[in-house]
């Protein structure tokens, strides 16, 4: 009798194991040692800011745009002085080819270049930014958005940033980023976005 019951207190603490190791094995994965894959954002996430949209700008070729026309696309916006020193180049280029690693997503993402000044870019530099908006913020709205969103700094031109297709602030990456790993913040927004 004793020996069954002892047999049954053998099953029973197996069982529990059984359960057990599977709740401890998780809660030491995920707290104590941490995997090497995680997904995470390279680039810092900002509380979403929705920006109005009649956000008025002034395009360098002549003409206006508003946020609302450019609704409905991702936009990487850059904001820097029309005569572009070298930062401001390598930011360029950082957001041409970022945009050209989305193959055939590229087409939901605009590039925008907010000129802080009345200087006009080159020519040269012109046939480098292909089918980028160059604009300038007449009324300081934006740059306003983005130097509120920037804590601790104020200039908005050490970043690249990433406005949705609902017209929300909402990403921020370096000025000179890491362009395998902003593709792939680009890439897992275009991914899993049903806007835009």
């Amino acid at each position: 009798m004793q020996n069954d019951a002892s047999k049954n207190k053998r099953r029973l603490l197996l069982v529990m194991a059984v359960f057990a190791v599977p709740l401890i094995a998780s809660y030491l994965a995920y707290f104590v040692w941490q995997p090497q894959g995680a997904v995470g954002n390279y680039g810092e996430l900002i509380q979403p800011e929705p920006l109005p949209e009649t956000l008025r700008f002034a395009k360098l070729e002549g003409g206006q745009i508003t946020l609302k026309e450019l609704r409905g696309k991702w936009l990487m916006v850059q904001v820097d002085a029309g005569g572009c020193a070298a930062a401001c180049e390598q930011k360029l280029y950082a957001m041409r080819q970022v945009r050209l690693m989305q193959g055939k997503e590229q087409d939901r993402v605009l590039r925008l270049w907010l000129v802080t000044d009345d200087a006009v870019p080159s020519p040269v530099l012109k046939q480098k930014i292909d089918s980028m908006l160059l604009l300038k913020d007449a009324s300081g709205a934006l740059i306003a958005q983005l130097t509120a969103q920037t804590p601790g700094q104020t200039n908005v031109k050490q970043h690249i940033y990433l406005i949705d297709p609902l017209g929300n602030l909402m990403l921020r990456w370096p000025g000179n980023p890491d362009m395998k790993r902003m593709h792939k913040d680009l890439e897992r927004l275009l991914k899993y976005s049903q806007i835009g």
